[in-house]
């Protein structure tokens, strides 16, 4: 039986799949360590401050809200929750408009821990982007916009 050779086209998109997987997952690589350095400087495991965020863009966020943003579960976000209402960053208050139902908000401790993590992240793609010449940065974040959009796309191609 004869073996079939791959064509130059077939081999070029191999190689090219090769590159595309080894700079995702360098990429991926290099976003944990960044994860994890922000987690140490803060104090607050990853999801704390992904919740610090999430909280500080409205008044009040119900938990099961809260756990739609972030994509984790009940039991996470109350893992979560309880962290940051032991150390005062975030308070419970009842729902004015149905009592079964608690909100949860920032303090003003956290709202000034939110601010620095929001400003020291800011700085962080500041200096990224003051790496990248100007000239390219918009091909650069087109580019990101549109691997983005692939892997949204795949991952909903491949779900059950």
């Amino acid at each position: 039986m004869d073996d079939v050779l791959p064509s130059p086209d077939q081999e070029s998109d191999q190689r090219q799949a090769a590159r595309l997987q080894e700079a995702v997952e360098n990429l991926f690589a290099c976003c944990q360590a960044r994860i994890a350095m922000q987690s140490e400087r803060f104090g607050l495991p990853p999801a704390a401050l992904r919740a610090l965020l999430a909280l500080g863009e409205s008044r009040y966020l119900a938990p099961g809200e809260l756990g739609r943003r972030l994509g984790v579960t009940k039991s996470r976000v109350t893992a979560v929750t309880t962290g940051l209402l032991r150390q005062g960053l975030i308070e419970k208050h009842p729902d004015p408009a149905d009592a079964r139902v608690t909100l949860l908000t920032l303090t003003p401790s956290g709202r000034r821990a939110r601010e620095e993590v929001r400003v020291f992240m800011a700085g962080l793609f500041k200096s990224m982007l003051d790496r990248i010449e100007p000239s390219q940065r918009e091909a650069l974040l087109g580019s990101l916009e549109v691997l983005r959009h692939c892997m949204e796309a795949v991952r909903a191609d491949s779900r059950p």
